[in-house]
């Protein structure tokens, strides 16, 4: 074991440093034991002040939570550090407290969590806020805070997220916000405010969300407002009274997925750099002013997109693809549209559209429109007849000749896009073209309630490819005019009520490849030749009086094919020929029973006078020839 022991010479080197570490050690370990004693007094104070001002505990949360004979960081809704025993999260949201903010909470210094929304404080804020200078989340929202928010808001030089948002809060926003230079979330939404929206706001290089909608904010939208902001993916301006144009540099930023600038006075023109946007995923514009669109195609399908069809689309006359799909549109059939008379391609179709399909006023009415998929809604009555007088594109369509020819654009032409792709639906099943043919006819009215017969218009349609009326309340039969659709490739009127047989003509369908009749109440003879000899059982299944190939039910030498009359008329001669053959047997019987038994007297007699008369004259006249 080694000991050492100091020298003389090295106790004289070392006898100083006791002294400088006491002198060093001890303003450390004294604001050690402030922290821990007089501080945490402090934090207890600033809470229980502000539970003297709260008028309303529904739940005695407070009440009974918040009392002096326990420690300030086991109340209800208060978390403190690990490592100086401070308070450093304050969470009473949503416990319907009613009361006021005061001073005293800015002495909460180490605090970096604050959360009181959903309650009813009112009042306003006092200015010592700006003393929580560690502060990284602030929610006031869903309170009744007024007034003006304080300049020195701009003092919380860490805040991440600063939520005011469904207050009485006024006046301007203070240009002092854009010193939050860390602030990820601004939500200032559902208040009062107004005057202009500051270009400093639009500098904060880390902002991802800004909502400031619902307010009373005028002005122009800056050209330059989003220059700044690479991280930005949700901009709210909706419902406010911006007026001018959409700035261009709007629509730089491609990391936007959720935009709102509806419900202002917004003019001019949508710009084309619209289509710029690739991840954009909801964009609200309806409710302004504008006066034309250069849009030819507008594709915003599976976004989730609510309420009514935005009429401001009616301003875009020279839109030829119009894609809603996949939304959560709330709306009667939009006949407006019918006024963009360069629409060629309609798309609807899961969506909560409701009601009849009203006959088009004017005769021109969609009639470029060659695509059309009001699918998967809740449509109803009967089948649009002059909605389908006026598709003049499909009626009057050209024939299945030539190479294909695909829609195209101009290089020029931005499309709101996600991609350039078409979803139709073959037998129920989902298929996506790479490219919109022009010979592609599509109409799609499935998994609707449409209800009565199917008209025959449709037989007019000369260039139709592919029809759907499959899961409706459709009634009657099928009508022939139907075999009129000479391009037809795939027909489905499965799951209605339809009733009748299958048109004999529908052999003429030299193209079709797909047929669902299934889930019907049809009957007779299904056709045979030409493409009916390649589809099978799967395309009838559910008609019980259906019968012949390729189902395994034989028709029984056409009996199944009488028409209801031919079967009455057969069974008016079946009865007569049942009665004369029962009347011949019972007289062959009685009669046999007559001559064995010799009863009755008077009938026998009878018989005997008539064999009589008829030998005699038989007797004479074998005498004369004699």
């Amino acid at each position: 074991m080694i000991c050492l022991i100091p020298t003389p010479n090295l106790m004289r080197k070392t006898g100083f440093l006791l002294p400088l570490m006491v002198v060093v050690l001890l303003p450390t370990f004294g604001a050690t034991l402030s922290a821990d004693s007089q501080n945490i007094t402090t934090d207890q104070l600033a809470l229980l002040a502000l539970k003297s001002h709260v008028s309303h505990d529904p739940g005695n949360l407070l009440a009974t939570g918040w009392s002096t004979s326990t420690s300030v960081c086991n109340w209800i809704g208060v978390t403190c550090g690990s490592r100086h025993h401070r308070v450093i999260a304050l969470n009473l949201s949503g416990m319907g407290l009613v009361g006021t903010i005061q001073p005293h909470l800015g002495n909460l210094s180490f605090l970096a969590w604050l959360n009181i929304s959903h309650n009813s404080f009112h009042g306003s804020l006092p200015i010592e806020l700006a003393n929580l200078r560690r502060l990284k989340y602030l929610d006031l929202g869903h309170n009744s805070f007024r007034g003006e928010i304080p300049s020195t808001i701009g003092n919380l030089s860490k805040l991440e997220k600063l939520n005011l948002n469904d207050n009485d809060f006024e006046g301007q926003i203070p240009t002092a916000i854009g010193n939050l230079s860390n602030l990820e979330i601004l939500f200032l939404d559902d208040n009062q405010l107004s005057g202009s929206i500051p270009s400093s706001i639009f500098n904060l290089s880390s902002l991802q969300k800004n909502s400031l909608r619902s307010n009373k904010f005028s002005g122009h939208l800056s050209s330059d407002m989003l220059d700044h902001l690479p991280q930005l993916w949700l901009l709210y301006l909706s419902g406010n009274q911006l007026s001018g144009k959409i700035p261009t540099s709007l629509f730089k930023r491609k990391e936007l997925q959720y935009m709102a600038l509806n419900n202002n006075q917004l003019e001019g023109t949508i710009p084309l750099e619209v289509g710029n946007l690739t991840s954009l995923i909801s964009f609200d514009i309806y409710h302004n002013n504008f006066v034309g669109c250069l849009l030819r195609s507008l594709r915003i399908n599976s976004i989730q997109l609510e309420g009514p069809i935005p009429q401001s689309f009616a301003n875009c006359k020279d839109l030829e693809v119009l894609d809603l799909g996949n939304n959560k549109l709330n709306d009667t059939f939009p006949n407006w549209l019918g006024n963009l008379t360069n629409l060629q391609i309609l798309i609807m179709r899961s969506n909560r559209f409701y009601g009849h399909i009203a006959n088009p006023e004017v005769a021109s009415s969609f009639s470029h429109l060659w695509v059309i998929d009001l699918s998967d809604n809740d449509f109803s009555g009967c089948l649009p007849t002059k909605f389908f007088e006026n598709l003049h594109a499909i009626i009057n369509g050209i024939e299945k000749k030539g190479r294909a020819e695909y829609m195209v654009y101009e290089p020029t032409d931005m499309i709101l896009y996600t991609e350039e792709a078409l979803f139709i639906t073959f037998k129920g099943l989902k298929y996506k073209l790479k490219g919109i043919l022009t010979t592609l006819k599509v109409i799609d009215f499935s998994k609707n309630r449409f209800n009565e017969e199917i008209p025959e218009i449709l037989g007019k349609l000369g260039s139709l490819v592919v029809l759907n009326l499959s899961h409706n309340i459709l009634t009657g039969p099928i009508p022939s005019s139907l075999s009129n659709l000479s391009n037809l490739e795939s027909l489905d009127l499965s799951s209605n009520k339809l009733q009748g047989r299958i048109p004999a003509q529908f052999v003429n369908l030299k193209f079709l490849e797909v047929l669902d009749l299934s889930w019907n109440n049809l009957m007779g003879l299904i056709p045979r030749g030409s493409q009916f000899d390649t589809f099978t059982n799967d395309s009838y299944i559910g008609n019980l009086g259906l019968c012949g190939f390729p189902l395994s039910k034989d028709c029984d030498n056409d009996r199944d094919l009488k028409s209801p009359d031919k079967k009455r008329e057969l069974n008016w001669k079946f009865s007569i020929l049942m009665g004369y053959g029962c009347g011949v047997v019972f007289g062959l019987s009685m009669g046999y029973i007559v001559f064995t038994t010799g009863k009755p007297f008077w009938f026998i007699q009878i018989i005997d006078r008539v064999q009589q008369k008829y030998v005699g004259r038989k007797n004479r006249r074998s005498g004369g020839r004699k």
